[in-house]
């Protein structure tokens, strides 16, 4: 299902987790005769475990975390042709591509959201599940525009405002308008909707339904907008709430190994035989309730290759962070068929998730990088003594030091990119592109070859730079989308 039209119209099959209804095998809409008459159908619908999944290459080949280098795809161009134009970010092609399922991911939850919305004044049921139902609707929601505007739209800032967003659609009805609202009318909804998620009687985070809104996932989500939009004083307002309802950090000491694979020897690689952590095991019925989840969010990969970059690989310890001990597999590249060596980031399922939702472990980033920018620089450094203590191996854990602020600053953004790669790097690129400072801005580089509709042109090398409010960071939007909205949709800047 390739458009929005197309997405409204689905009748969704899912995969569920543990509290899932089998109201989601049939999962109602205008064309089926099952409508929502129950608070128990709106739950299911906002537990409906597709939701929670955000297909994104983008985000795994386009910023600086990614290293395709030339050598690695000569060595297995058949299994890299199909990223390689969002790694050369190569507009024309991304569009007419087929694999560009974001936007339909998104919007359709965004249905699902709105079916909950509009259904709900006549559904029975207890007034308190029906309201639970709405508040994790309109969060639902607001974290899915989120979710479009940092990929398909510039960095929010004032020269920025009245860029292009997303289309609001914000009922269910097929003939509503898909024109694009500014970027400022799309935060704006954002926040009306994360308004409205405040309705929520639960306080801390459901163990049992940790992709449901809390009070503490409103803040969290405070937190990550206000950091992002630059409202220092707002953000942390909103990050302390939240850290006084997180939920505790997991000890990666406490990771088993998971499931080894061996190899015959290829070309010029011996025999190997990977060492995985036990995550890369996990199934969905079990990485939905990881302990540090506030609000659990994945992104999907399914090349199932996240390729680390030599730059981010070369900020972790090898020895003791066990960031990198578990989940940067050597020779890791997918099933081996590649006879080159190359790092695998692999968090979750061989591969196919990270996190990309609300974490304990942003909270604490959040805050350390908001006191470090508002003046408290050794404080802030201090924050993220308990975090490195959770990911480093047992006694091996140094605090962090710096001589000035702007070295605080760099040491805090080395140990956020080291938490978060790939899933938070393009969103923290374009912010820190459009900030109060210039030293944290970051440049995208990459060098490979040229890649049109034709293919990769091998024999044609080629190099782009990037800073992180370049409009080719607004990622384009599927052909299908635009030609199903008629000229409503407006395409990005590509070339």
């Amino acid at each position: 299902m390739n458009t929005i039209k197309s997405i409204l119209l689905a009748v969704a099959t899912s995969l569920s987790v543990a509290s899932c209804s089998d109201f989601l095998d049939k999962q109602p809409s205008k064309t089926t005769d099952a409508p929502v008459t129950t608070a128990d159908q709106l739950l299911a619908l906002c537990d409906n475990s597709s939701n929670c999944f955000e297909p994104n290459y983008a985000a795994a080949y386009s910023t600086d975390d990614c290293g395709l280098s030339p050598d690695l795809f000569r060595a297995y161009e058949s299994g890299l042709a199909d990223v390689a134009k969002y790694y050369m970010l190569s507009g024309s092609v991304i569009a007419a591509a087929s694999d560009n399922d974001l936007w339909s991911a998104e919007y359709y939850v965004i249905y699902n959201a709105n079916l909950v919305i509009a259904s709900a004044p006549s559904c029975e049921g207890s007034s308190h599940d029906i309201n639970e139902a709405l508040a994790n609707a309109y969060f639902m929601r607001a974290w899915a525009y989120h979710t479009l505007a940092t990929y398909y739209c510039r960095p929010y800032c004032e020269a920025n405002k009245k860029s292009l967003g997303v289309p609001l659609r914000l009922g269910i009805d097929f003939s509503e308008s898909l024109r694009r609202a500014t970027l400022e009318e799309t935060y704006a909804q954002i926040f009306a909707d994360l308004k409205m998620a405040e309705q929520t009687r639960r306080r801390d985070v459901d163990p049992d339904h940790r992709w449901r809104v809390s009070q503490c996932a409103v803040d969290a989500f405070y937190s990550r907008l206000y950091l992002m939009m630059g409202d220092y004083a707002k953000a942390l307002q909103h990050t302390d709430k939240a850290l006084e309802l997180m939920p505790g950090l997991m000890d990666y000491n406490a990771f088993q190994p998971g499931q080894t694979e061996s190899y015959a020897a290829q070309g010029d690689l011996p025999a190997q035989t990977l060492e995985y952590c036990e995550t890369n095991d996990w199934a969905n019925n079990r990485i939905l309730f990881y302990k540090e989840f506030i609000y659990a969010r994945l992104q999907q990969n399914s090349h199932q290759w996240y390729i680390p970059s030599d730059a981010l690989a070369a900020i972790y310890d090898h020895d003791h962070d066990l960031r990198f001990r578990h989940f940067f597999v050597e020779h890791g590249n997918r099933r081996f068929s590649c006879p080159k060596e190359a790092y695998r980031y692999a968090q979750f399922y061989d591969g196919r998730y990270i996190i990309s939702g609300l974490t304990s472990a942003e909270l604490l980033l959040n805050k350390a990088e908001l006191m470090a920018r508002q003046g408290q620089w050794q404080q802030a450094l201090r924050v993220l003594d308990v975090l490195r203590e959770a990911r480093y191996a047992t006694g091996t854990a140094t605090p962090l030091t710096a001589a000035s602020p702007k070295e605080a600053l760099r040491q805090i953004l080395a140990e956020r990119r080291r938490e978060m790669p790939f899933a938070m790097r393009m969103a923290d690129i374009k912010r820190l592109a459009c900030n109060e400072t210039p030293d944290d801005d970051i440049t995208i580089t990459h060098t490979l070859y040229e890649v049109t509709n034709a293919g990769v042109n091998t024999s044609k090398p080629q190099t782009i730079t990037l800073t992180g409010n370049s409009p080719k960071l607004a990622i384009p939007i599927a052909n299908t989308e635009i030609d199903a909205s008629r000229g409503q949709i407006v395409q990005n800047e590509m070339e």
